[in-house]
């Protein structure tokens, strides 16, 4: 087997969604037994890329190769008749079905037009044994650990002798025992000519298990080179670039009283003060997210995870049990979501309608024209532009829908502002226009604890910042020490 030669090459890829180029002319390959790991930080363009290998996305210009062949993909079903597999961090298991069932899923073995449940299980159990593992083929799927569950997504892959296997942060969910059983799988795959992409935003698991690496950044071919070649320092500077991004302008970050606000307590422990913004950094799957929720009564903990590593919560110095967001918002909380659409807004709801959504305003012994006239305030003090108070907030941009959400949590009178990706998907004024209220907002003595993946928004903004990696605390850097490589340093484990 000629393992110089690439088994997929993808050459000048190019593909823009609303026209937002979110991939530049990129050209990848991948050859047969080779690990090949594509990293990049978030929405550098690594899962589009992969869409587009996997047949889920059709590119604007460019071309893939199988096997030196152009190939034309217009749907997954032409990636799988290749031999091209896609293993998700979110994995596609039915949890009532068995082991076998999962992994013949839709593709069942037949025997005079009856389902042969011999040989699935007989071809399952095969598969484990190739990979190592010895996973019963008849326990149902929801009996077993995340690492099992990920190791069933790959006898899939196996039992229907893919050439190409992709895996999408495979190991993010893990414990570091976990993933090493998964590395051996990966082992012995590489070593029967199976081609795999392996993105993962942990460093070190790059340079243990890839033969080369790829970084995109921007949508763009940045550097590909043996993983023996380039060195941890090399590849986080080529993710992030060595140009400071021109967003904030002249940024002021706010200015901490001595007030303690937020007070986290246990193995995760943190502090916010009245006046403070602080920053919270860290790659997919750090556990941002589930903390903000966790907090905000709106998650509950699974595993260890952040949720039990934080095990007491005091808002100026009373000390709470937050079960529901109800409780949260009473005592002064407010949860701006990662993703506004789903989490923060009612869209066919009006302007009025969701300004008014957590104040209680809305009660009968409340006048209409109070609310109005107090949903009106914050619309002016917030320059949302609107063409009225009943506007569905559905026909609103991205930026003034999360003015919106802003809006509903100062009417309600928060006092602690937990911000998830606040600037998500909103075009560069609005940017600028939300870092001046978050400014605002702490010069008014609230605590801001604010999650970003843009490390320049977060060194523009915060006072402090809080680096997660694996639902832990990884460190903590000061706006005037806080660097973009120190920041990747500690949310890729280099602390470890």
């Amino acid at each position: 087997m000629d393992h110089s030669t690439p088994l997929l090459e993808a050459r000048n890829i190019s593909k823009s969604f609303g026209g937002i180029r979110v991939l530049d002319a990129v050209t990848f390959d991948v050859r047969a037994g080779e690990v090949h790991a594509l990293v990049g930080e978030n929405g550098a363009g690594k899962s589009t890329l992969m869409n587009v290998v996997s047949g889920v996305v059709r590119p604007d210009a460019g071309e893939l190769l199988w096997d030196n062949h152009p190939v034309r993909l217009d749907g997954p079903r032409d990636a799988r008749a290749l031999g091209i597999s896609f293993v998700h961090q979110e994995l596609a298991l039915v949890p009532q079905l068995s082991v076998a069932e999962n992994v013949f899923l839709g593709r069942h073995p037949t025997a005079r037009g009856l389902v042969s449940f011999r040989e699935m299980h007989a071809r399952t159990e095969q598969a484990m044994g190739e990979l190592g593992h010895r996973i019963d083929s008849r326990r149902p799927v929801a009996e077993l650990s995340l690492a099992e569950r990920q190791i069933v997504e790959i006898v899939r892959a196996v039992a229907f002798e893919s050439r190409l296997i992709i895996m999408d942060e495979a190991t993010a969910p893990l414990a570091d025992r976990d993933a090493e059983a998964l590395f051996r799988a990966i082992r012995l795959l590489r070593a029967r000519g199976v081609a795999l992409i392996f993105i993962s935003h942990r460093l070190r698991e790059i340079f243990e298990i890839s033969d080369r690496v790829t970084v995109l950044r921007d949508g763009k071919h940045v550097l590909t080179q043996p993983a023996s070649r380039v060195t941890h320092e090399e590849l986080v500077r080529a993710m992030i670039g060595t140009e400071l991004k021109e967003r904030l302008g002249s940024a002021v970050a706010g200015s901490a009283q001595s007030e303690e606000v937020l007070r986290i307590q246990g193995s995760l422990s943190l502090t916010v003060h009245r006046g403070e913004i602080v920053g919270l950094a860290g790659l997919a799957g750090a556990g941002r997210t589930r903390l903000l929720e966790w907090l905000f009564g709106a998650a509950r903990p699974h595993g260890k995870n952040t949720g039990e590593a934080a095990r007491e919560v005091l808002v100026s110095g009373r000390r709470l049990t937050l079960h529901r967001p109800v409780e949260a918002i009473r005592n002064g909380l407010a949860l701006v979501p990662d993703d506004r659409k789903t989490k923060g807004l009612i869209l066919g709801a009006s302007v009025l309608n969701n300004i008014a959504l957590a104040s209680g305003r809305t009660r009968f012994f409340i006048r209409r024209s109070q609310e109005e006239r107090a949903a009106q305030h914050w619309i002016g003090a917030l320059r949302i532009k609107t063409a009225g108070l009943s506007q569905p907030v559905i026909h609103l941009s991205g930026g003034t829908q999360q003015k919106v959400v802003l809006a509903k949590w100062l009417l309600a009178g928060a006092r602690v502002f937990l911000l998830d990706e606040p600037t998500r998907g909103i075009d560069v004024g609005a940017k600028a226009e939300i870092y001046d209220m978050i400014r605002t907002l702490a010069g008014g003595g609230a605590a801001v604890l604010m999650a970003s993946s843009e490390l320049e928004e977060l060194m523009g903004v915060a006072d402090r910042i809080v680096v997660m990696h694996r639902g832990r605390i990884a460190g903590e850097l000061a706006r005037a020490e806080a660097t973009e490589e120190k920041i990747m340093h500690l949310a890729t484990g280099g602390a470890d």
